[in-house]
């Protein structure tokens, strides 16, 4: 067995039990309706399980042309696949909680039904198909978020900085051209002084990826673009995910920062994918922040929302991302768990603050389920009380 192959073996093989699990659910609840042999409705459902593995497989082998078509169909089902589940579940825990009433109050719980089984399920994939079909639109729709902050920091003469934030666009086999251009020209007319990413800029495909980096090029705003890395930088290559970055036009902070505009550091700091995938010794962040004067309007980049309480004294506001606010409902309450912090701006100190975005694009699923896709504008103003 070659050299870090375990944990990638345990990856997959903890992705096919769960997610196995969850299409045999969906079997049980879909074969009662589905007016097809039993071995053939278990014969697709394993092909979908195992298929974005194939995904994987065929895009390091370099077969992007195989690759994208199965990816579409996957992705597609795997939205649908969770949403289905979401719904069905909803749908048994009313299903339980009738029974229950029915036994405490000594009625037949099939009086308190409103849907029979079969009806259920139908009804299920009507809803399935209704959000699927609003979250794939969804997922294409720009949406501009501005957040102003007023800092003593700035100079009562100077003029609002616009800070312009991307964030988890996940570049790779699903990614529409189309679509990066519009958001390109929605980029250019907010008119931003300068422009970070917060990682995940690109995804686990990058053979293909010239002209997306070539289209990111072209924005140019009057004090340059910043970036970090996120986890998928990591599983994509670091070698080849920086040199797609710097080709866009971005200049890397790793544990480094820029002073732009005089009064104004951007600091980044890695995704710790990156370090425990080549395996290298990061310096503590608050003894990267503190290079910078407190002074001085420090805006730190790291692409996880958790605030180290040992940075908090040498920043003024942290953007991350990473959550995609959880991308199809209702995951939102599942990255709630993981991440204390809420999707937003919110006050982590007396003056420190956290931006947490949604995210500009998708991963796995081509969809947003009340999740919508978030381009950010910061506009940091002097305070002139």
């Amino acid at each position: 067995m070659k050299p870090g192959m375990l944990p990638i073996i345990v990856i997959v093989g903890v992705f096919l039990a769960l997610y196995g699990g969850l299409h045999c659910y969906v079997y049980k609840k879909i074969i009662t309706v589905v007016p097809l042999e039993h071995w053939l409705v278990v014969t697709v459902l394993c092909i979908l399980v195992i298929a974005p593995v194939l995904v994987a497989l065929l895009t390091n082998a370099g077969l992007t042309a195989l690759a994208a078509p199965l990816a579409w169909v996957s992705y597609t089902w795997m939205g649908f696949a969770f949403l289905f589940f979401s719904f069905s579940l909803v749908l048994d825990l009313y299903y339980l909680l009738t029974s229950v009433v029915g036994r405490v109050l000594r009625v037949e719980s099939s009086a308190l039904m409103l849907l029979s089984p079969y009806s259920s399920v139908i009804v299920a994939v009507f809803l399935t198909l209704v959000a699927a079909g609003y979250g794939f639109f969804a997922a294409r729709h720009i949406n501009v978020e501005w957040i102003h902050i007023s800092t003593s920091k700035l100079g009562r003469s100077s003029d609002p900085f616009r800070i312009l934030q991307i964030s988890d666009l996940h570049l790779g086999l699903l990614s529409d051209e189309t679509r990066l251009r519009r958001l390109i020209e929605a980029i250019r007319s907010v008119g931003p002084d300068i422009i970070v990413s917060t990682g995940d800029l690109v995804d686990m495909q990058l053979d293909h990826l010239d002209i997306f980096a070539d289209l990111l090029h072209e924005l140019k705003p009057r004090f340059g673009k910043f970036a970090v890395t996120g986890n998928h930088e990591a599983f994509a290559g670091i070698d080849q995910a920086l040199a797609f970055t710097q080709r866009a036009g971005f200049t890397m902070l790793s544990y480094d920062g820029v002073k732009v505009n005089d009064v104004i550091n951007i600091v980044g700091v890695d995704d710790p994918a990156v370090s425990h995938r080549i395996k290298i010794d990061t310096p503590a962040e608050r003894l990267v922040l503190q290079r910078y004067p407190k002074g001085e309007f420090t805006v730190l980049l790291k692409h996880q929302p958790v605030v180290d309480p040992a940075s908090l004294q040498w920043f003024d506001l942290q953007l991350s991302g990473h959550t995609h606010g959880g991308q199809i409902f209702p995951f939102t309450l599942l990255t709630k768990l993981v991440y204390n912090a809420k999707t937003g701006l919110s006050r982590v100190a007396e003056e420190t603050w956290l931006y947490v975005s949604r995210g500009t694009g998708t991963w796995g699923p081509p969809i947003r389920f009340l999740a919508p896709p978030e381009l950010t504008v910061i506009e940091l103003c002097p305070d002139t009380k």
